[in-house]
């Protein structure tokens, strides 16, 4: 998916930079006259400005020249329940920084996240952080090669010219499916998202119950509404399911509604984990078992992420995976026996002790 038109055509750094075979850095450095070029590549560089007619955005070139210490973050969906406290770790981060947030949200659309790139690029923002539609960074092409700073979270793959923090989703997945196993469960079915962001759970999914098993999965969008009717739909196809693993925590509640109107009791005839570990999974009833992706620490990170690329643009991107953990709760039962060596008094389990970088 590409920019809107009246962008899309528009002449860019990365235009320049690839006429003269230069980094798009060394046209940024001619443009704003920064130095450290020769005079060979500066006549080359402003020749091919002249020829393509490129036009420095003066607000753009404010991201290079100068900073305003003010930043924006672009969620998904603001009525999403997952961005609040990833918002609030964003916000804390940034004022112990004495950086300005803006908000914007993308919808799950890539021609409003464009638009809400651009607007913040208007505002002469410093930097931003970003939740790429559909986990998709190829649509923000156009911002990277334009020299924009961003971090990327949750993307679905890594990108070496691009900085990112994802959390462990599908160890996530995987942590999900093996608690439920030592549940003594043994029909285990998964409630997924239609979107292709759902691949990362339903790989942990499909890794975690075995050659053997069969993968009981259904997909549906990520509400509660649908939900409700995805679960329905599982317990008639699937009627001696005895656990559910669902793609997020919103969805556990309205599979967890779905299977109350059933007459299946929980944990008692059906064992139901969520993902997200949102504040509502803990007042639910029956509270919910989840999956904490630590959504705070995942904004903090990003925060001091973009801070590093905005005081040093040339130094190197960097993948940060951070480790997820499990939040056992009533919606999975009362552990019977020993418990496993590595679970911890507060009922939490972590794939991974600490945050892991790649790239």
């Amino acid at each position: 998916m590409a920019r809107s038109e009246s962008i899309r055509t528009e002449t860019t750094l990365h235009d320049v930079a690839a006429r003269v075979g230069v980094s798009t850095r060394t046209v940024s450095r001619v443009v704003n006259r920064e130095g450290g070029f020769s005079n060979a590549t500066e006549a080359k560089v402003r020749a091919a400005i002249d020829e393509l007619g490129y036009r420095p955005n003066l607000l753009a070139r404010g991201l290079i020249t100068r900073q305003t210490k003010t930043i924006g973050l672009i969620g998904g969906s603001m009525l999403d329940p997952f961005f609040p406290e990833l918002a609030e770790g964003v916000q804390q981060a940034g004022q112990a920084l004495g950086l300005t947030m803006f908000f914007a949200s993308s919808n799950d659309d890539f021609e409003r996240q464009a638009r809400s790139v651009e607007s913040l690029v208007s505002r002469a923002v410093d930097g931003i952080i970003i939740f790429p539609v559909r986990g998709e960074l190829e649509p923000l092409r156009w911002a990277i090669d334009s020299g924009v700073n961003l971090v990327a979270v949750n993307p679905r793959h890594n990108d070496p010219s691009v900085s990112s923090i994802s959390s462990d989703i599908t160890a996530g997945a995987r942590l999900a499916v093996e608690h439920l196993k030592q549940r003594g469960r043994t029909r285990i079915a998964y409630l997924g998202n239609k979107s292709p962001s759902s691949s990362q759970r339903e790989q942990g999914f499909r890794d975690s119950i075995g050659p053997n098993a069969e993968p009981i999965i259904h997909k549906v969008n990520p509400t509660a509404e649908d939900a409700v009717r995805g679960a329905l739909t599982l317990v008639e196809r699937w009627p001696d399911i005895d656990s559910l693993f669902t793609y997020n925590d919103v969805m556990a509640m309205g599979a967890m509604r779905a299977l109350a109107s059933t007459n299946r009791s929980i944990p008692g005839d059906v064992a139901v984990v969520g993902f997200d570990n949102i504040g509502l999974s803990a007042h639910v009833n029956p509270s919910l078992t989840t999956i904490d992706l630590h959504q705070a620490t995942v904004g903090r990170t990003a925060v001091g992420m973009l801070r590093d690329i905005i005081d040093s643009p040339e130094g190197p991107t960097r993948q940060v995976v951070q480790p997820v953990q499990l939040v056992v709760r009533e919606s999975t039962g009362i552990a019977s026996g020993i418990r496993p060596a590595h679970e911890s008094s507060r009922n939490k389990i972590a794939a991974g002790q600490s945050g892991t970088e790649t790239g």
